[in-house]
Parts: C-alpha cells; sequence; structure tokens
C-alpha cells in the first residue's frame, strides 16, 4: 500500500467524522423559538422541542425526574 492512499483514507475518515460531530452538536443546542420553549420544572433548563410531548411537567434528566418524584412524595 501506498502512503498516499493511507492519508488519503485518513483525511477522508477524518472528514466523516468532523461532519458526525457537528451535526451531533447542532442537534444538542435547544431551539430558540420565544414564549414556545419548554424548560425543566425541577432545574428550569431549556429543553429542546420535541413533535410529541410539549408544555408543562417536563424534565430534563433522570435525575431531575428522581428529585422531581421524591418531591412530590411529601
Amino acid at each position: 500500500m501506498h502512503r498516499s492512499w493511507l492519508r488519503t483514507k485518513v483525511n477522508e475518515n477524518k472528514s466523516k467524522v468532523t461532519t458526525k460531530v457537528a451535526e451531533r452538536a447542532k442537534s444538542l443546542v435547544p431551539a430558540q423559538r420565544g414564549a414556545e420553549t419548554d424548560s425543566c420544572m425541577v432545574c428550569g433548563r431549556t429543553m429542546r422541542p420535541t413533535a410529541t410531548v410539549r408544555g408543562e411537567g417536563r424534565v430534563c434528566s433522570p435525575n431531575c425526574a428522581r428529585k422531581w418524584a421524591e418531591g412530590a412524595g411529601d
């Protein structure tokens, strides 16, 4: 195998990984839609909008869900 072929393959994979990481990062950023954005009812973190679930009663993580459940049982 030639070094130039290997370099080409490595560069292709680097660009593919970079693209995937950029897509993932963009999907994690919450959308700014004005008053329609939902926030976690425990910690107040802004959450990404979903097509199926909206409104109050949303939590951002299992930890927040546990905290809410512990507080609701009192």
